[in-house]
């Protein structure tokens, strides 16, 4: 098989390659820029794989991936773990923190060997992608009475909390206790639907219809006719 090394540490770079020969690999080039790499990969075959750090000396190695579709499978070898999301959107079969563990090295060669197929197969990013969509809790269970009642994500306007106890309230304009904190829920809660806006809310995004101009900002949410929502300083910008 065969690859090519994007690196702008050379000692690292080595080392990698040096594992490589050791698994019969041919190495065909270490580049060690963007530039480089944009220049090799346009007037070259691209090879079975590439071994590609993240941040470069003249810029990060999405710019390569931006600009050039390459036909190789990528594995990302960096020392950042921040990326690993974005990575999902490319051409990459594994994401290896460095330094590189050899042990973690040869289960990805492995892998690679095993699958031959389409991209979706061989990393199965959609189980990860699944999984961590899963995570989120879609209904929750609070107490009514004498039963317990299942209330959906979806029809949830917001959660918040008045002296020390936590509350969810319905787009029926309805009350229930729920037994966790706002920040246990901030993280069993869906980002693309919740968002946090101060110390003592979470809202769905789906019941906001407008803000104010003021500098504490006033959410609007027209089910709950009872409520201002405020928007703490802090928030207000990613909000």
């Amino acid at each position: 098989m065969t690859a090519v090394i994007i690196e702008d540490e050379i000692p690292g770079a080595k080392r990698l390659e040096k594992l490589l020969l050791k698994k019969d690999f041919v190495v065909l080039i270490i580049l060690t820029s963007v530039s480089s790499a944009l220049h090799w990969f346009e007037n070259n075959s691209h090879p079975d794989l590439v071994f590609m750090d993240i941040k470069l000396r003249d810029g990060n190695c999405f710019r390569i991936l931006d600009k050039i579709q390459i036909q190789s499978k990528i594995v990302f070898t960096t020392a950042y773990d921040e990326f690993a999301l974005k990575a999902f959107n490319y051409n990459a079969i594994d994401y290896l923190l460095k330094p590189i563990d050899e042990s973690k090295l040869n289960k990805m060669i492995s892998k690679y060997a095993t699958f031959k197929t389409s991209f979706q197969k061989e990393l199965n990013w959609a189980a990860l992608e699944e999984n961590l969509e899963n995570k989120y809790k879609t209904s929750f269970l609070v107490a009514t009475g004498n039963r317990i009642k299942k209330i959906e994500a979806e029809e949830i306007i917001c959660f918040f909390s008045d002296a020390n106890v936590s509350f969810v309230l319905t787009n029926e304009n309805r009350q229930f206790v729920i037994n966790s904190s706002l920040d246990n829920l901030e993280q069993q809660l869906h980002p693309n639907s919740f968002f946090r806006i101060s110390r003592k809310h979470i809202v769905n995004k789906k019941y906001v219809s407008g803000l104010s101009n003021d500098v504490q900002i006033t959410l609007l949410v027209p089910e709950a006719k009872d409520f201002d929502f405020l928007v703490s300083r802090l928030k207000t910008k990613p909000f």
